[in-house]
């Protein structure tokens, strides 16, 4: 089967790889990567069943779903049991492009804290208690004019919500945040105001479950990202 490169209007996601073992996907903004009980909202798993001879595939991780970017999904589950082994021992390489708000004031710089959620809804927070989470960056340009800085984001662990959770700590949300926002805090919303997050799983790096061969994956900002990046830097340069 070839696998096309280029979106087209109504795509969901790209393949980006597929064996008999597992398949690697760039998912748009806006779609789940796992079903809701409700059964409300379209989703990965189901979206992919036609790619895995009618049978749901395995998400063996996700992206939260105003996030884009690449994907390793289980065929089978010993694929799965091999893939959850590698993202345990912190051997998958994930790397992510985001814009946050504010300028930072450090070049690179590595967030640590335990997350837990406390209700209902989800909202992750730094506790004493919870699951560690690890989130490094580098700072690779800044829009001086809007106060937004870009970075390079490497996740050593995978906790839910971890990097929009730890740069709104840090009092840098991402743009297009918004449940991460301080309702304290009337000037964290001014570089909001969009329909996704800007946020981007653009390198996914792991062994092949079953053959142990490295796989590397590079997806490029979408094309909504990279126009709004531009434009935010527009406004900064002469």
């Amino acid at each position: 089967m070839s696998l096309r490169t280029k979106w087209r209007p109504t795509d969901l996601f790209l393949v980006c790889f597929r064996d008999r073992d597992i398949l690697v996907v760039e998912k748009k903004a806006g779609v789940l990567t796992v079903g809701r009980p409700s059964g409300r909202g379209v989703d990965l798993m189901t979206a992919l069943e036609h790619h895995n001879g009618g049978r749901a595939p395995i998400a063996v991780h996700r992206l939260d779903r105003p996030v884009s970017g690449l994907l390793v999904v289980a065929r089978h589950p010993r694929a799965e049991r091999a893939l959850i082994e590698q993202f345990k021992e912190h051997a998958v390489e994930r790397r992510y492009l985001a814009a946050v708000s504010g300028l930072m004031k450090d070049d690179e710089g590595t967030f640590e804290s335990r997350l837990e959620s406390k209700d209902a809804s989800l909202r992750m927070r730094s506790s004493e208690r919870g699951k560690r989470a690890i989130t490094h960056y580098k700072v690779v340009d800044r829009a001086e004019a809007a106060e937004v800085s870009f970075v390079e984001i490497e996740l050593e662990t995978g906790v839910r919500n971890q990097i929009r959770v730890h740069f709104a700590e840090a009092g840098h949300p991402l743009l297009g945040e918004k449940k991460y926002l301080d309702p304290d805090d009337p000037e964290s919303s001014a570089a909001q105001g969009t329909e996704r997050i800007f946020l981007h799983a653009d390198v996914l790096g792991f062994q092949h479950p079953m053959t142990g061969r490295p796989l590397r994956f590079e997806a490029p900002l979408p094309a909504e990202l990279m126009g709004w990046r531009k434009r935010l830097l527009r406004a900064t340069r002469p």
